[in-house]
């Protein structure tokens, strides 16, 4: 799983430093939760708090961005398989 994870903030990380779509608010946000998804990985617990916000970042993200939003998605539902 970790390694499954891994990649998708790999990718999300991809997508992040090859578009200019993204103003300098939304990747402090990205960048942010990739620090507490790292966090959170390290401790192995859970977080409710960093779910909701990656899920409402996806949600925001889904008409401008879809393929960010669903990485996201993916990011979100590998964290809950892990029971983060």
């Amino acid at each position: 799983m970790q390694d499954e994870l891994k990649q998708k903030l790999a990718q999300l990380k991809q997508v992040l430093s090859e578009s200019n779509q993204f103003d300098e608010e939304d990747r402090k946000l990205l960048a942010q939760l990739d620090e507490d998804i790292q966090a959170a990985l390290s401790t192995g617990e859970s977080d409710d708090s960093l779910t909701g916000r990656i899920e409402q970042q996806a949600i925001e993200f889904d008409t401008q961005h879809p393929s960010t939003s669903a990485v996201l998605r993916d990011i979100m539902d590998v964290l809950g398989k892990m029971g983060i």
